[in-house]
């Protein structure tokens, strides 16, 4: 047994809670724990040969049993009164473990089988954690700060200060050997020197900044032992909350580095005003959920960020599946990309709204153009996959949702994005893909989503077809993909056309499908392409 992650005595979160985040496609409640049961304090991962005992209020996740397998280890966990269980299997593989667990208290969650435990432990720590008391609200906001520092330092290729407006440094990049003497004053006193201060007010740059959000650039002044730099103005409507500075490195700075600090300032501002309002960590993510939850509520979460439901949006989902796999590296890389991604999404809409949702990263853009929106849209996404791999060494996957007619309707389009990433999965060679892009397969696999869903669907013909001769089947599937074409088939298969006559003659006798019917050659297309997307060819 792995040894219990904790998260300190006063944390605990609701089970509903962290499912909530890891979402329906990953892990789905198929018995809720007692009603006395339902706090989640840690988190352990076991395996069947674990004997040590996991104590009241731990989420188990059972590996290396699925189904059926896990009821011994089920049985014995369950007399430490866990809240509840994961184990990998359907729910029909999970009947006999569901009937054990009845009336014990303890809930049971069905894994999907796609889904990594690591993955899972880490979204519940970060649940888990952000129920701790918030004792030190600035130590919260200044972590926030510190990253959003060292992402625009890494976008931009210079060194960053963040300030409040009373010249405070609140959160900076960290430092090498190419600061000026400047920086390196203000980091250590934690406040702009007086002299300097002094001098950019009688230059009037304070003026500048205050006039609008438009990144200020001040030359180099060698004379002051000064680099080149370039600040901007953090607003929240017209009130200014901060600066940023950004002091050029030995590389010079990036060629988009006004645009990254627009995106920087808005994505601070986000920060302070949540600071002001003693507002949880969680807010961001829970918008999100808000947003996207089909209900009443997303009027309320529109109007609370200042958005107008009944104006076009867009979702977009960004799936990263390579780097440091441990839960810390894990929650690193979600952190480092949630950062980069809303200083992105911020230039590119102020009214836009990141978090996650499920594991991916979730991008709500409001207030489109139906039809300018898409291409700008794209763009904007193959800047953010282009970054996570050029700053964060993450090999990120993003799709792109259709432009809804509007926000409150974004929920119906979320299943569609979902389905565009797993499309990506399949092709790890592809980064971005709209759901325009890739609309067919979507579409066909949804269908094939849905006649899986329902085994009544299926012809028994068929059925004994793929199971006892998968050679038939498989040339009668690329029979019917090369549109009956024999040549082509036999080509496909490296194979003489005279076989492909002979098994499709035999495919055609144990099926019972006649291919003269269109009708027929349909179900037989689909039923084949669901069992070789099932592996069990």
């Amino acid at each position: 047994m792995r040894p219990e992650v904790q998260t300190g005595d006063d944390a605990s979160v609701a089970l509903s809670d962290i499912l909530e985040d890891i979402g329906v496609d990953n892990a789905r409640l198929l018995a809720a724990p007692g009603a006395d049961n339902e706090q989640v304090r840690e988190t352990v991962i076991v395996d069947p040969e674990d004997a040590t005992a996991v104590r009241p209020g731990a989420l188990v996740f059972l590996v290396g049993a699925r189904g059926r397998a896990a009821l011994p280890k089920v049985r014995a966990l369950l007399q430490d009164n866990p809240v509840a269980i994961a184990i990998k299997g359907s729910e029909p593989e999970l009947a006999a473990v569901r009937e054990v667990m009845n009336g014990t208290g303890c809930g049971l969650i069905a894994v999907g089988p796609e889904a990594r435990w690591d993955q899972l432990e880490g979204i519940a720590l970060d649940r888990i954690r952000e129920s701790l008391p918030p004792t030190d609200r600035s130590t919260l906001m200044q972590r926030d700060l510190f990253g959003i520092a060292q992402t625009t330092a890494t976008l931009t290729r210079g060194h960053v200060v963040i300030e409040d407006t009373a010249n405070n440094v609140l959160a900076y990049s960290p430092a090498s050997n190419d600061v000026d003497e400047l920086r390196r004053l203000s980091i250590l006193a934690r406040r702009g020197p007086e002299r300097y201060q002094k001098l950019l007010k009688e230059s009037g740059v304070y003026q500048r900044l205050q006039a609008g959000e438009v990144p200020i650039h001040m030359p180099a002044n060698p004379a002051e032992g000064l680099r080149e730099r370039v600040a901007i103005a953090i607003f929240a409507g017209r009130t200014i909350l901060g600066y940023i500075w950004l002091q050029e490195g030995t590389d010079g700075l990036a060629a988009n580095v006004d645009r990254i600090l627009v995106g920087s300032a808005r994505h601070a501002a986000i920060e302070l005003v949540r600071h002001r309002n003693e507002q949880s960590q969680s807010m961001r993510r829970d918008r999100v959920s808000s947003l996207l939850s089909g209900t009443a509520q997303i009027h309320s979460q529109a109007q609370s960020a200042g958005l107008d439901p009944s104006r076009p949006a867009a979702l977009v989902l960004v799936s990263s599946g390579s780097g440091d796999t441990s839960p810390p590296g894990l929650q690193l890389q979600r952190g480092e990309l949630a950062s980069l991604v809303s200083i992105h999404a911020a230039a590119y809409r102020p009214g836009a709204v990141v978090g996650s949702l499920g594991l991916e990263t979730a991008i709500i853009l409001p207030d489109l153009d139906p039809a300018r929106s898409p291409a700008a849209i794209s763009r904007l996404v193959n800047v953010i996959v282009r970054d996570a791999g050029a700053h964060l060494d993450l090999q990120v996957q993003a799709a792109i949702g259709p432009v809804v007619e509007r926000l409150d309707e974004l929920h119906s389009s979320v299943e569609h994005v979902r389905n565009v990433l797993k499309v990506l999965s399949a092709d790890p060679s592809r980064s971005v893909a709209s759901f325009t892009d890739v609309e067919p397969t979507v579409l066909v696999n949804e269908l094939l989503d849905l006649v899986e869903s329902r085994q009544q669907l299926r012809h028994k013909g068929i059925q004994e077809l793929c199971r006892k001769y998968p050679e038939f089947a498989a040339t009668l599937l690329a029979y019917l993909e090369s549109f009956g074409d024999v040549n082509r088939c036999a080509e496909d298969l490296g194979i003489h056309r005279n076989t492909v006559h002979y098994r499709l003659r035999r495919a055609t006798e144990v099926s019972g499908i006649d291919l003269r019917d269109a009708g027929q050659r349909l179900l037989a297309h689909l039923q084949i392409r669901l069992w070789t997307r099932s592996g069990k060819h």
